[in-house]
Formats: structure tokens, C-alpha cells, sequence
């Protein structure tokens, strides 16, 4: 088990500083947290196709209560309603006004506040608005790992629709080289939404779209191949010299293509009700590059109520990455969504999470 950094992980900060974090506790050591009853006590499952673990039970509620069980074994004293307003040096320590109107003073401060996706369960971006009062810099921050907005092929609706086998990749100009550089999805999944597009590939390529968006940057083209065939592959698979009736359509539905895209393609391409024989070259052509690296007509995203996480955030510069600890203010510790990183799609942010928790927990209490 292991993680890639540069694949698995995305920063503005530098390389070094998260590598610093990650090697604090593996992915082994935290799988173990995670399953013995001296931790948290969640039996895991392997599944074998993608070699990921889930809960036994399938339940984000026993995954959740684990957890909370676990701290309250240990002492972990929860107050509710009581959200961080604001966060005060004072000697020796911190002073901490909450919402509901009591104020607490503490040596040691984790903050752990979360970022601004998913608003509607609470988050606002509260921690980051108070450590910016507190004199750190932030990378500029957005929604992250979520939907796309953009018409479906052929101008059809093919909300509903999954593929399970793309390939997909974010495609940007590098004006320091001249060239264009390509960013891969490690997933392959697709779904057609109301609005566009999701599922797995999209989301992990979402943030480029995004960031150049919001920063005035080029704006990357993300490219789809609906089946993972290769170029070649329906190249031969299109040659309409063995003659035959089928039609266009038909043939790109039997080797894989669902039948509502196969006709919005051959729509979009113009050779709707054209049979192979008779399919031109110019055609074929552009056929060709509809199946294997057709962009994405991105018109816009679904922002931070459907974002997996928020990108951006308190540069790794500014932490002491071997403890989470502020550079600039002694005693506060960060983790989480607050620091500028983010995961690709599947379990990746849970870890980070957890990861980033641990270590700024352990040092602030051997620090105290």
C-alpha cells in the first residue's frame, strides 16, 4: 500500500514540505488505526478491482460513530454549538471566543476547521477567514473535485448515462516551454448529469478548469476517450473497405459504446444513418476524434455545494511540516482542508485528513 504525491495529491506549495507530512505515518500504519479495537475498530474490506478498502457494513454512520466513541473514551470533551468566532494570542497561550458566548483559554490550539465545500452541513470557511486576521497568506482558494457544467455530445440529453472505461486527461498550455502538457485521470468512470458531466474522471480534472477560471488563467481543454480504445484500434475498427450494410451507428455500439452516445457522436459528425461502406474519409476522420479526444465543452462548474473539497488554502511554507505548527504563531497548529492540499477522488482527503490530524495533535501534546 502506498500513495503517489505527485499523482495522488495536488498543491501550489512545495513538494518537500508534503513529503515532510507524509512521512510522518504510512498508509499502513493508518489502515491499522482504523481496524484495531485499540483505535477505532473498524473491520475493512479489500475490493479487488481497484485494490481499495471499505467498511465491512458499507456505513458512513458506523464509520462516524467509531470515531466519535473512540475520542470519548479517550476523554475528548465535545461541545456543540459552539463554532470558533475568533482566536487571540495572548501570554502563554490562546484565548478562543465561541459562538455561544463563552470564551476558553488553551496553551495549545489543532485547528481543524474544514474548508467551504459542502455548505449545507456547516462549513464556511470560517478558519481561514481567521487565520488571514491572524496574518497568514492563503493561496486563493475554490471548489475542488466537482461537477462540470458543458452540453452533452451531438447536443443530445444523455443525463443518466455511466461509462465505466474512459480515458480522460486536462490538457494545458505551458508558455514557459511552448508545449502542451497533459494531465491524466487515474479513474475511468463517467456519468452525464442534468447539467454535464461527473463521475470520477471528470472530478479528479475538475480543479484545472476551475483554477484557470478563477485566476484569468489559459483555460485547459479536457479531452475524453468514451471507451479507452485506442486510435488505432477504431481506425480498423471503422475501415469500411470490408463493405457490409451496418450502419455508422450500430458498429460503434457493438464495440462498446452505449447506444444513446454512439448516436449523439455520429449526429455530432454528421453521418447519422451512414453506413460503414459508405463513410468518407473526411468523416472517418473527424469520427475518429470525436471517440478518442473529444473535449469537453466546460461552460461552467457546479461549485463549492457539490466540491468534495476546497482547493487552496495556508501555503505549506508557512507550517512547520514536520509538527503542523504556524511559522508565524507559536502554539496553533493546522490540518486538514485549511492547508493548501487536496487529494484526487477516492479515500485520498480521508487520509490526508487524518494524516495531517495526527501529527498536529501529537505535537501540540508533546509540545505542551
Amino acid at each position: 500500500m502506498h500513495v503517489d504525491l505527485n499523482k495522488d495529491y495536488f498543491t501550489e506549495s512545495g513538494r518537500s514540505a508534503l513529503k515532510a507530512v507524509f512521512a510522518s505515518w504510512s498508509l499502513e500504519q493508518c489502515k491499522i488505526w482504523l481496524e484495531s479495537s485499540d483505535h477505532i475498530g473498524i473491520p475493512l474490506a479489500c475490493e479487488l478491482a481497484d485494490s481499495k478498502y471499505f467498511p465491512v457494513s458499507n456505513s458512513a454512520k458506523e464509520v462516524r460513530d467509531k470515531i466519535l466513541q473512540a475520542c470519548l473514551k479517550r476523554g475528548v470533551k465535545i461541545r456543540y454549538n459552539a463554532g470558533l468566532e475568533r482566536l487571540q494570542p495572548q501570554n502563554m497561550g490562546w484565548q478562543c471566543s465561541l459562538a455561544d458566548g463563552k470564551v476558553l483559554e488553551a496553551k495549545r490550539i489543532v485547528l481543524a476547521s474544514g474548508g467551504l465545500s459542502y455548505p449545507h452541513l456547516g462549513t464556511d470557511g470560517s478558519g481561514h477567514k481567521i487565520m488571514s486576521k491572524l496574518g497568514h497568506s492563503m493561496h486563493p482558494m475554490y471548489p475542488a473535485l466537482t461537477p462540470l457544467k458543458g452540453p452533452h455530445p451531438g447536443g443530445q440529453q444523455l443525463a443518466g448515462l455511466s461509462l465505466y472505461s474512459v480515458e480522460a486527461a486536462a490538457v494545458v498550455k505551458d508558455k514557459q516551454k511552448g508545449k502542451r502538457k497533459a494531465t491524466t485521470a487515474a479513474r475511468a468512470g463517467l456519468l452525464f448529469t442534468h447539467r454535464g458531466y461527473s463521475g470520477p474522471a471528470v472530478l479528479d480534472l475538475s480543479h484545472h478548469a476551475i483554477m484557470a477560471a478563477a485566476r484569468g488563467l489559459d483555460k485547459p481543454v479536457i479531452k475524453m476517450n468514451w471507451t479507452g480504445h485506442s486510435l488505432e484500434s477504431w481506425r480498423q475498427l471503422l475501415d469500411g473497405s470490408q463493405g457490409g450494410a451496418a450502419g455508422v451507428g450500430a458498429v460503434l455500439h457493438r464495440h462498446g459504446l452505449p447506444k444513446r452516445l454512439a448516436d449523439a457522436l455520429c449526429h455530432e459528425a454528421d453521418v447519422t444513418g451512414t453506413p460503414l461502406a459508405q463513410l468518407k474519409k473526411a468523416d472517418r476522420v473527424k469520427l475518429l476524434e470525436l471517440l478518442t479526444s473529444y473535449p469537453l465543452p466546460i461552460t461552467g462548474h457546479e461549485g463549492y455545494p457539490k466540491a468534495e473539497v476546497t482547493g487552496g488554502g495556508i501555503p505549506l511554507s508557512e507550517l512547520n511540516c514536520s509538527t503542523m505548527q504556524s511559522r508565524k504563531l507559536e502554539g496553533l497548529y493546522l490540518c486538514g482542508e485549511i492547508c493548501d492540499v487536496f487529494g484526487r477522488i477516492g479515500g485520498f482527503n480521508f487520509y490526508w485528513a487524518w494524516l495531517s490530524g495526527r501529527l498536529a495533535g501529537v505535537s501540540a501534546a508533546l509540545d505542551a
